[in-house]
């Protein structure tokens, strides 16, 4: 299970956030910078903390009939698929001593707050795209999913240095969805426990702080393979970006809906790249506005998004 954790408060860092009025300012900035969580697809888990999913392995088919000859039985055949909805939780404890020498507690509090829900969130995409079935319970990220270049679903890219990944992912009932678990709230919740007790670090015995706990579950469920891609080894100092929208091209093509709701996803490093083509008037590259969401750089009807967490120093 992944833990989130902080270093503590000290009384230094409370006067620095003294002034803080808008915790709301940075959280919607932090939302603004997660283009994943703003696009993808969100269902509930069927089954609890884990979905079922039906795969078609073979359809059934039928052909061409006489009169008075028999009719053929269509009979198909599927596997079952099982994803585990995980939990990702941290808890924010602050001092309760270090607000008797705060001008504002609100201020400090809501700061702290604001803080940790953006390290909380960076932290999580980390696992939603690297998190293996072995450090995060059963749960297997984006990476994992695509993770050997003779697997279906992965363009080799060919570079040898400074390496990053693409994902072009098509969400919905037939491609890829997040999943949440029954019942509960999907994406970051966040309770007050109020005033409780915590034991020092330091072995020297217990004292009060103000807790706040952070908690989401979630899960991935890929129905249709064709929805999930990587462009992998994509050299982010010297990439042929013609050669690497080509490769996007082919793949659109491929996705269940013809990428109707597909989305690329990159690093800015991937992304800067793609958006100098804009200067040099590349061929179907622009920057189209979306309505309650702003810019956003396109190629052909593929919106192509930010995700921060895709590293540029990957393994070859």
């Amino acid at each position: 299970m992944a833990t989130f954790s902080t270093e503590k408060m000290n009384l230094l860092e409370a006067y620095r956030r003294a002034g803080y009025e808008n915790p709301e300012t940075l959280i919607g900035e932090l939302l603004q910078q997660n283009d994943l969580l703003r696009t993808a697809a969100v269902a509930p888990a069927n089954k609890g903390f884990y979905n079922e999913t039906l795969r078609a392995v073979k359809l059934g088919a039928g052909k061409v009939t006489k009169i008075n000859s028999g009719i053929p039985d269509i009979s198909s055949k599927t596997d079952k698929v099982s994803d585990p909805v995980i939990s990702f939780e941290g808890a924010s404890k602050v001092d309760i001593r270090i607000f008797d020498g705060a001008e504002d507690l609100d201020a400090v509090r809501n700061s702290e707050d604001a803080m940790n829900l953006a390290g909380f969130s960076n932290s999580w995409n980390h696992v939603l795209l690297y998190g293996t079935p072995k450090d995060a319970e059963g749960y297997t990220g984006l990476a994992a999913r695509r993770a050997k270049l003779a697997g279906s679903n992965v363009v080799d890219f060919k570079g040898s240095d400074n390496l990053s990944s693409a994902y072009i992912i098509e969400w919905g009932n037939i491609g890829t969805r997040l999943l949440y678990a029954k019942h509960s709230t999907p994406g970051i919740s966040s309770v007050d426990m109020g005033k409780v007790k915590v034991q020092a670090q330091d072995g020297s015995g217990e004292y009060w702080a103000f807790e706040r706990d952070y908690k989401i579950y979630f899960g991935l469920s890929v129905r249709t393979e064709n929805s999930l891609w990587r462009i992998a080894n994509i050299d982010v100092d010297s990439t042929d970006v013609s050669s690497l929208l080509s490769n996007v091209i082919k793949i659109k093509n491929k996705l269940p809906s013809r990428g109707r709701t597909g989305f690329m996803y990159c690093n800015t490093d991937v992304q800067s790249l793609i958006e100098i083509m804009i200067m040099q008037e590349a061929t179907n590259v622009r920057t189209v506005e979306y309505e309650n969401y702003g810019p956003v750089t396109q190629f052909l009807q593929i919106p192509i998004m930010a995700m921060d967490a895709i590293s540029s120093d990957e393994t070859k």
